[in-house]
């Protein structure tokens, strides 16, 4: 009941070791050297964090937590990275020793999500000890930066990663790049990983909480009324909102007809997609958005490594919106099953502590230790 369970293809991809030993296959690389995800690992959720929505909102409500103590203890320098477009959005570096020469990962958090989410900054402490520089990348418009052109950011918006991820293996080429991404940012990672199919620069990536089909999660957490759902979606749309209303002044320059009445109460995700972020990115509707923007098609093509991490008891991204099927037929792929944990909550021990991380630094450093014995292009 409380097992790690590791879902993949009967024969995952064959890597080749940094030694002289034989080439292995992924998913035995990954029992033999990540104890965390190995045959008989557990995550024991805290007992005074019990269910799904108290792990996650536990690990929600540790952001201000970690937001307080950057303001008197700060851990990352910021750069303001340009876009080819004339936009920007910043990046939290924490740089290890000898930077130019050590792996960097990369970090896409939740919506809006910053260097201070809870999630964000236990997994910096881990992969900082193994002196891996990490670089969190925000969304435009987002962790205190201000837009410079008309366009925002939406749920699947991959092209700024992009840009960034180029731009750091151009900047320093002897650096390995890896991906980490949460909720939102999964989303956007694993499609922009799809989408470079074998030509994607990063070494191996971590999904942790992708929604996997963006238009299903949010006819989820809009029609749940009466559940505790409701929290997420009314916390989610004020985010939203408060972005906009932020950026109010750039977003309304475009060349498009808006209703700000009609975005500031709009009352679910779905009306806020529809009146602002559609419109916005030149979409015919909000279902039209949300489809593109999803994951789900793009599994198939990832050529790299990847981790992806879900718990049957999150509240968001429910277990019938995992996609089995892509785990079973792609050898590249493994999924990490846990019964409790919540969205990206993974509260631990008896007094609650942070459990996340430890799969995450294992797996790289597994990673980093293999390669593909080859990377066939994409079909």
């Amino acid at each position: 009941m409380y097992d790690v369970r590791l879902i993949h293809a009967n024969e995952t991809q064959l890597l080749r070791s940094d030694n002289d030993r034989p080439p292995r296959r992924l998913a035995d690389a990954v029992q033999e050297e990540c104890p965390s995800l190995a045959q008989g690992a557990k995550f024991l959720p805290s007992p005074l964090v019990p269910g799904g929505h108290a792990q996650t909102i536990y690990a929600f409500l540790g952001y201000y937590v970690y937001y307080a103590h950057s303001i008197f203890s700060p851990k990352f320098t910021r750069e303001t990275f340009g876009l080819s477009d004339g936009g920007n959005v910043v990046l939290d570096w924490a740089l290890c020793k000898n930077p130019m020469q050590r792996p960097i990962v990369t970090v896409l958090s939740g919506v809006t999500g910053t260097s201070c989410d809870f999630y964000v900054r236990k997994c910096y402490e881990e992969l900082i000890k193994l002196q891996y520089s990490v670089v969190v990348v925000h969304s435009r418009g987002c962790g205190g930066s201000k837009l410079t052109t008309s366009l925002p950011f939406h749920c699947g918006f991959s092209n700024d990663y992009r840009e960034v991820v180029a731009d750091l293996k151009h900047r320093m080429p002897q650096c390995p790049l890896l991906g980490l991404s949460f909720s939102l940012g999964a989303n956007i990672m694993a499609k922009y990983i799809g989408e470079e199919g074998a030509d994607c620069p990063l070494v191996a990536g971590i999904i942790v909480g992708n929604p996997y089909d963006m238009y299903k999660v949010i006819n989820h957490l809009d029609s749940r009324s009466l559940s505790l759902n409701k929290i997420y979606d009314v916390a989610i749309l004020n985010f939203l909102k408060t972005a906009f209303k932020e950026n109010q002044e750039a977003i309304l320059s475009a060349p498009v007809k808006f209703s700000v009445s009609k975005i500031v109460n709009s009352s679910t995700i779905m009306e806020f997609t529809e009146e602002m972020t559609r419109k916005a990115f030149g979409y015919g509707s909000a279902k039209h958005l949300l489809d593109d923007s999803s994951s789900l098609d793009h599994l198939d093509n990832i050529r790299i490594p990847v981790l992806f991490l879900n718990s049957l008891d999150d509240p968001i991204c429910t277990p019938s919106l995992i996609p089995f099927d892509k785990f079973l037929s792609n050898p590249w792929l493994l999924l990490a099953l846990t019964q409790y944990g919540g969205h990206i909550g993974y509260m631990g021990n008896t007094w609650p502590t942070s459990w996340v991380e430890h799969p995450v630094a294992q797996f790289f450093k597994c990673m980093l230790k293999h390669k593909a014995v080859e990377r066939p292009a994409s079909p």
